[in-house]
């Protein structure tokens, strides 16, 4: 087999860089042969045959074909072979972040998708695999299984790595290990993505926890030009900003994203009827009118909505990139509501839980030229427990 493998990676060096029919004609060859090896069982083969890989490419990382067929390898042993690739899966990943690729996010989201009965205690306290997998997948692991199964509870070997320090330094050692209320149904949850500029935070039935607040499908004009009194003060820090910021930030570092992100003191209670006018004196760029009029519609909507569209745009990423994955994209909305309801920075879940659920929350959608309206685009509000302080999140993204 070892000879098999190292003519494949000369027929592979001997294309150089170059995407022509005949080094298409051996990528399909190596992809074919790697599948008619999953398909017998030999999970050994595409083991060796991706560490090959990853060495042929640390010597000539300009050429494009061998992490292309690594990429289908860890595919075929997550998603099609038996249960016995596991250890080769992991010894993928780990040499995969040895070479310095960064596929922690991915290989677990996909092994949890597609390996739901698999108990993966390899990954925690197998004999060597568990230590060269790295803690970012393992913390990555976690969190995939509790957005799939609601908890990781009912598994010993992760609740035991999860109350190790290795887990509680991780930044998704934040995470609880049970999803809130508001998280269950999250495959269920709108999705940014769309091909006519589909908002976030769209008509949803049924599945609310808590009570929706406010005004229902109430929309407003607002004209060129038009004088409106501002009676708000901006208590935007650039702390709170990145706070806010945090599920669509990966809409501007891998996208054409813009993001504006607010927190404003009302000066005294608003009531429900009134938060389409009270946004617009709020001098937000993202509704202000052009040359035409701007229709500005505001729903009240369930803090659930709230966290499922937060969570989706950090999941489905911009009109470019592939989003967070499952486990990032759970903590960046967890820290989007957070900041939103105005929870401190050093708050834990059950605590961000309780100051989102005293929130009344919106969702906005307006046809300012702010707003690319072609792929995605997200309007939500906050309004904090006192009445008085307002949050704003709106995102937008173009091809």
């Amino acid at each position: 087999m070892a000879d098999q493998i190292e003519q494949t990676i000369r027929s592979l060096r001997e294309l150089g860089r170059t995407h022509g029919a005949e080094s298409e004609k051996v990528v399909r060859w190596v992809r074919g042969e790697s599948e008619r090896r999953c398909a017998d069982g030999d999970s050994w083969y595409l083991g060796d045959l991706g560490v090959a890989l990853l060495a042929a490419h640390r010597a000539e990382p300009r050429a494009w074909q061998y992490l292309y067929i690594f990429d289908h390898l860890m595919k075929l042993l997550v998603e099609v072979s038996g249960k016995g690739d596991l250890p080769q899966t992991l010894r993928l990943i780990a040499a995969s972040r040895a070479a310095g690729h960064d596929i922690d996010r991915i290989a677990a989201a996909r092994l949890a998708a597609h390996r739901r009965r698999a108990t993966f205690a390899d990954a925690f306290i197998g004999q060597g695999l568990a230590d060269d997998v790295g803690d970012t997948f393992r913390a990555c692991l976690v969190h995939e299984i509790v957005l799939r199964e609601g908890t990781a509870r009912g598994r010993s070997w992760i609740t035991e790595w999860a109350a190790t320090a290795a887990m509680r330094r991780h930044p998704l050692g934040w995470l609880p290990l049970d999803l809130a209320g508001f998280e269950r149904g999250w495959d269920r949850g709108p999705s940014v993505r769309g091909t006519s500029g589909t908002r976030a935070g769209g008509a949803l039935s049924g599945g609310f926890s808590g009570t929706v607040n406010g005004t229902v499908g109430r929309e407003i004009t607002l004209h060129p030009r038009a004088h409106r009194r501002r009676f708000a003060a901006d208590l935007t820090t650039p702390m709170a900003s990145i706070r806010l910021s945090a599920a669509v930030m990966n809409w501007v570092e891998d996208s054409h994203g813009r993001i504006e992100a607010r927190v404003f003191d009302l000066g005294g209670p608003v009531p429900p009827p009134n938060v389409p006018e009270t946004l617009a004196t709020l001098g937000l760029r993202c509704i202000e009118p052009g040359d035409m009029p701007v229709r500005l519609s505001v729903s009240g909507i369930a803090v659930d909505e709230a966290w499922w569209s937060l969570f989706h745009a950090a999941l489905d990423g911009g009109a470019h990139g592939r989003g967070r994955f499952g486990a990032y994209s759970r903590l960046f909305a967890w820290r989007s509501l957070a900041a939103l309801a105005g929870a401190p920075e050093d708050a834990g879940a059950l605590d961000v839980v309780l100051w989102a659920q005293r929130c009344a929350w919106y969702r906005f959608d307006a046809d300012a030229p702010w707003y690319s309206g072609i792929i995605c685009d997200i309007g939500l509000v906050a309004v904090r427990p006192d009445g008085r302080r307002m949050a704003v999140l709106a995102a937008t993204d173009s091809e």
